[in-house]
This record gives structure tokens, C-alpha cells and sequence, in this order.
């Protein structure tokens, strides 16, 4: 049971930390007339996705937005080489858009061509066009395939392409022939006869889990298309040709097909993209000169991923796709976004103080990067850089969801796994002797997603998730806590204090006296057939081993932000929903609530530190606070 106190304290705003762009694509081609012209595609989490029409003088920039809610990610995109038109895959409502180059200024809009598969597209990842003109579009979420008429405006679905995976790339040849790969878990090539959607799975399968990656271990598979218009396979059991249905064995593959130019065949590429900062356009002419365009695109704001305070005292954050640091004084001043701090560039999933440095965990690839902030902002790889990135933590960790500094000496981090791959790591890292220490499979196919050190037990408390990489489903039905020895490095037990069917343990407190805290997922149809997944908030005992109390969530309070769970200066419990942030009642599991959100969009996206008597938070791409009483 929750209860709500008066009066309720507002939040109030320290700004929008950072402004910037992803998925960034750019396609040159030619006007009507012939001459040269240069379009964008852009994503944003504020705001959505848009396509900016370059003025190849000055850089200056028309912007077209994407009129849907939540059609932030232009992850797959194609100009026609005929056309010209600009074609758009759209995450994560999985919309195709276009746009005609070719249409008086005043007429040229982002055109929303339909839903490519209704049931199963959300996440477009390749789109082709081929020899007649269609175009064909492969989807994540249902490793889909569909095809789309510009002459009739009609989808025809052709469905999954694998009953397993869940993405799908395409590749149409001059002569026809329709491939695709399908990815992340079993990587193969497929074929599909385009009258009949018959497929075939040609070439050699890779297993990414048992590989550890593909690539790694010397497995190879790539679908290219070739100068010469036709569908090669490149893979570590031969090369092939493809032809209709059919793989022919070749002893040369040709060279890929060279990505677009302007007409004269000038080339452009977008040299600040690594660092997303996204700004400058490079223009290189056939013989060797080069010219800078500077791009004056608007952001909307970029939303929040992660929140700390660091070693100086200040709030630190993430941002999203791109990752960009930055940070601010208590009071919000001072809001600097200080740019890449990581080769991830994806996001920082966890970050925690340790002996005057800030240690930053990202994602992709769960890369490792160390930032001192009494030295001067450089980001690199080399020995003097600030932020430096260390590489990654361990070859299976992919999202680095939980970072505890301070146990042991060490820095500790649990991670979801890599694509395709099951059964996330516990790892450490020395500051002491730079050495990793990583442990896989903690509960075997589980991923590791919570931490806390429980001061008085000497222990790690890990927190576990029957989920795996991305594009798996799970291969258990339920998880458990593990207990750790971090002087040890080396497991003590698993548990589940009697708490039945847990999914996921999303966030870990130490409460004192062998007690945590531990938000609970766990799957329920006996409780409720509709919606059987559930979360509560659990007081545990961990040294005898046994729940002391426990109190659901509900659709009022929202669902539990992941690492809600945070403590302030008087020892005080409180914690994170998406509707509201509420207080724990000492010795119970006893929720009050002491601000609520109006709606989803002012709600609670990141739970922050608690500094003093403040609690702060982010909505979206605001970073917010709340004072406590």
C-alpha cells in the first residue's frame, strides 16, 4: 500500500544538458536539372527525426520533421539513384517515409508512406531498390521483409525470415536476385524467390554465442553488393555468387559497389560524426581538394540516460545515442556538455566515483573510460587523454547496467551480453594494477543488472535478469540474487529469499544489519492472467536469508525506474517510479509517495544521486530536482 504526503513538493528544472543528433546519413545525388544536391537524415529523442535539405554554399540547412510520436531513429535510409528520392525506415513505429528532391521548394514535404509490416517492423534495417523500382525493406522485431511499390504505394509483406532472429538486412542485385542476412543470434544468408516468397538459407550459419562474437574467433560472413550490381557472399567456409536461388562458388570476389557521389563524383562524408558532434560536411573532389560546410541544424534536446554525482561534487550525465558527458554545479549552474567520453558513443549506462576519478561504463561493447576532473577535458585512447577510454571490460559484455565502486578497491560492474549471446558478466576492475577480472554466466544464461555491497556482510549483492543481448529471448523462466565475495572474487551463493518465479532484480540497496532493499520483477498469471509481469519493492534479510516485507507497484505509481533505489544523507530510503518518486518507511517496504508526476512525459525516466537534500532525476531530456523535507 502506498500513501501520498502533504504537502507534495514540485520539482524544479536545471536545463537541458545536451542537444544533438544520431543516425546521421547523408545522401548526395542531383537535382532535376543536374545540379549536385545533398540530403540528410537525422534522428533525435526530442523532437523526432527529421531530413535536412544541405545548401552545398553554405552549409545552411532546411528541416523537415517527422509528424509521429515516437519516430525518433532513422536507422535504415536510400536515395534513389534514378528517382532521386530520399527514402526513410523510421524506429520505432517502423514507418517508411520519402521525400522528392525534385519537387519545387514549396511543395517538398516528409511524406509518410504507411507501416511496412503492421505486426512486425519496428526497427527498419536495410532498405534496397531493385532493378523494377521497388524497394525492399528487412525489419527488426520480427526479422522481416517487405516490399514496397513507388508506382502503386503498396506493402506486400513476405513475413520472417527467420522464426528465431529478429533482424533482417536485404540486398536486391541488377539482375534481380533478392538476399538478405539475418542477424544477431544465428548469422546466415538467405534467399528469397520475389514471386513466390520462397526462402532458402545459403552459405554458413555462425552461432554467435558458441563463437563468442562471430568475427573473433574466425568466423566470417558479409552480403555485399559488387561494382557490378550483383550479390556476393564473402564468408570463412567460401566465397559465392548469387544468382536467383542459387549460390555459385567463386574463386575472386569483385569490389564492393562505392557509396554514392555527387555528380562529377565528388565524394562527402560527415567528419565530426565518431564524436556526434555532427556539424561539419566534407566535400572532396575528384582531384584531392576538399571544403568544410558547416551545418546549422536546430536539436530539440537529447534525452538522459544516466546520473551521478562525481568525485568534485557535481551531477554528472549521459546522454543518449549520442553519448555526450556532462555535468553541473548542485544548483544547476555551470551545465556543461563536455562531448564524447567514449568509444561506445552509444550511451553511458553506469558511472560511480572511486579515489577522486569518475568510472564510466558504455555502451556498445561495455567499454571502460576513466575521467579525472581536477585535469583538463581531452577524450581519447592515449596515456594523457581525459576522459581516457580503456577498452572494453570483458568480450561478452555489451550494456554495462550496474557500476559499485569502493569493495575490495575495486570497481564492479555487471553487464547484459552482447548481441545474440546469453549470459551477461560480474566484472572488477583494479585501479590499483589496470586488470580486469570478469566472470560469465553468475546464474547460467542470465545477465547481471543490479550491485550493492552490503557493508556490514562484507558482500556483493548481484542482482540478476533472465534476459539476454539484444535480438534473444530468454532461455530460462526465472533468475535469483547471488551473493559474492569481492576480497575473494568468487561466488558464495545463490538465493531467492522464497520469492518465486523472479524475471529481474532491476535495483539493490543496503539497508544495514545483513538488510537490502531489491526491486523485484517476477511473472504472476495466478495474480493476474492479463498482466502477469509485476514489481515490488522487497526488504530483505539477508543474513538469515528471508523477506521481511514487500509492497507491489502499481499502475498509479508507474513502473520502477532501473537503479531507483537511493539513500540520502540522514540514511533515509527513497526511490524512483515513472509517476513519482516516493519514501521508504525504515524496517518496512512501506512506499509514500512525495511527488507525482502529471503524466508520462513529466514523469521519472532516470533515477539521480540524492546530494544533501536534493534528489535529482531527468524527464526525458530534462534534467530536473526535488527538494526533501
Amino acid at each position: 500500500m502506498t500513501t501520498t504526503a502533504s504537502p507534495t513538493p514540485q520539482p524544479r528544472e536545471l536545463g537541458i544538458p545536451v542537444r544533438s543528433i544520431n543516425w546521421v546519413r547523408l545522401y548526395p545525388g542531383k537535382h532535376a536539372d543536374g545540379r549536385p544536391s545533398l540530403w540528410a537524415s537525422m534522428g533525435q529523442t526530442r523532437g523526432g527525426m527529421f531530413i535536412c535539405d544541405i545548401d552545398l554554399a553554405t552549409g545552411k540547412v532546411r528541416q523537415f520533421p517527422c509528424t509521429l510520436h515516437n519516430e525518433d531513429y532513422p536507422t535504415a535510409g536510400f536515395r534513389s539513384p534514378t528517382t532521386g528520392i530520399v527514402y526513410i525506415g523510421g524506429a520505432h513505429e517502423g514507418h517508411l517515409w520519402a521525400i522528392d528532391p525534385s519537387l519545387p521548394p514549396a511543395k517538398q514535404k516528409l511524406e509518410d508512406l504507411g507501416k511496412i509490416d503492421p505486426d512486425l517492423a519496428i526497427f527498419p534495417c536495410r532498405i534496397d531498390e531493385a532493378p523494377d523500382g521497388a524497394l525492399w525493406i528487412g525489419a527488426y522485431g520480427g526479422c522481416c521483409l517487405s516490399r514496397f511499390d513507388p508506382k502503386t504505394r503498396t506493402f506486400r509483406k513476405y513475413g520472417r525470415m527467420d522464426e528465431t532472429d529478429q533482424y533482417f538486412y536485404p540486398l536486391c542485385g541488377s539482375d534481380g536476385t533478392v538476399a538478405g542476412l539475418v542477424k544477431m543470434c544465428k548469422i546466415h544468408a538467405v534467399l528469397i524467390d520475389p514471386e513466390t516468397g520462397e526462402k532458402r538459407t545459403i552459405g554458413p550459419t555462425i552461432d554467435t554465442d558458441a563463437v563468442g562474437g562471430g568475427e573473433a574467433a574466425g568466423k566470417l560472413l558479409d552480403l555485399f553488393k559488387g561494382v557490378d550490381g550483383l550479390l556476393y557472399i564473402k564468408s570463412h567456409a567460401g566465397n559465392f555468387r548469387l544468382a536467383g536461388m542459387e549460390a555459385l562458388h567463386v574463386d575472386q570476389l569483385p569490389e564492393p559497389m562505392p557509396t554514392a557521389t555527387l555528380p562529377g563524383g565528388a565524394t562527402v562524408e560527415m567528419t565530426d560524426q565518431k564524436s556526434a558532434v555532427n556539424r561539419t560536411v566534407r566535400i572532396t573532389q575528384t582531384d584531392g581538394s576538399t571544403r568544410n560546410l558547416k551545418l546549422d541544424w536546430v536539436g530539440g534536446g537529447t534525452n538522459i540516460f544516466c546520473l551521478e554525482q562525481g568525485p568534485d561534487g557535481k551531477i554528472y550525465g549521459s546522454s543518449v545515442l549520442p553519448e555526450h558527458l556532462f555535468s553541473c554545479d548542485a544548483d544547476g549552474s555551470n551545465m556543461t556538455d563536455h562531448g564524447q567520453c567514449s568509444v561506445s558513443m552509444g550511451e553511458a549506462y553506469s558511472m560511480a566515483p572511486l579515489g577522486g576519478k569518475l568510472y564510466i561504463a558504455s555502451y556498445p561493447a561495455a567499454r571502460f573510460s576513466i575521467y579525472d576532473p581536477a585535469k583538463p577535458y581531452r577524450f581519447g585512447e592515449d596515456e594523457t587523454a581525459n576522459p581516457r577510454d580503456i577498452g572494453r571490460i570483458d568480450d561478452a559484455a555489451f550494456r554495462p547496467r550496474a557500476m559499485v565502486a569502493g569493495p575490495a578497491g575495486r570497481v564492479w560492474i555487471g553487464s547484459v551480453p552482447d548481441y545474440g549471446m546469453w549470459g551477461g558478466t560480474l566484472a572488477s576492475y583494479d585501479p590499483a594494477t589496470a586488470k580486469f577480472s570478469s566472470h560469465r554466466h553468475v546464474v547460467h544464461d542470465a545477465s547481471v543488472v543490479s550491485l550493492a555491497y552490503l557493508t556490514d556482510l562484507k558482500q556483493l549483492l548481484v542482482g540478476t535478469s533472465i534476459y539476454g543481448g539484444s535480438g534473444t529471448t530468454p532461455r530460462i523462466k526465472e533468475t535469483a540474487f547471488v551473493l559474492w565475495d569481492p576480497f575473494k572474487d568468487a561466488m558464495i551463493s545463490t538465493e531467492t529469499f522464497g520469492i518465486e518465479h523472479i524475471e529481474g532484480i532491476s535495483s539493490l540497496l543496503d539497508a544495514g544489519g545483513g538488510r537490502a532493499y531489491a526491486i523485484v520483477t517476477t511473472t504472476r498469471p495466478d495474480l493476474n492472467p492479463k498482466h502477469p509481469l509485476l514489481a515490488e519493492l522487497v526488504l530483505l534479510d539477508v543474513k538469515n536469508k528471508r523477506v521481511i516485507d514487500r509492497s507491489y507497484f502499481d499502475d498509479a505509481s508507474g513502473w520502477p525506474v532501473d537503479v531507483s533505489l537511493r539513500r540520502d544523507a540522514h540514511g533515509r530510503v527513497f526511490g524512483f517510479a515513472g509517476l513519482g518518486f516516493y519514501s521508504v518507511e525504515p524496517g518496512t517496504a512501506k512506499r509514500t509517495t512525495i511527488w507525482r508526476a502529471a503524466g508520462p512525459a513529466d514523469g521519472i525516466g532516470v533515477a539521480g544521486p540524492i546530494v544533501g537534500s536534493t534528489a535529482y532525476f531527468a524527464s526525458e531530456h530534462r534534467l530536473r530536482a526535488i527538494e526533501l523535507a
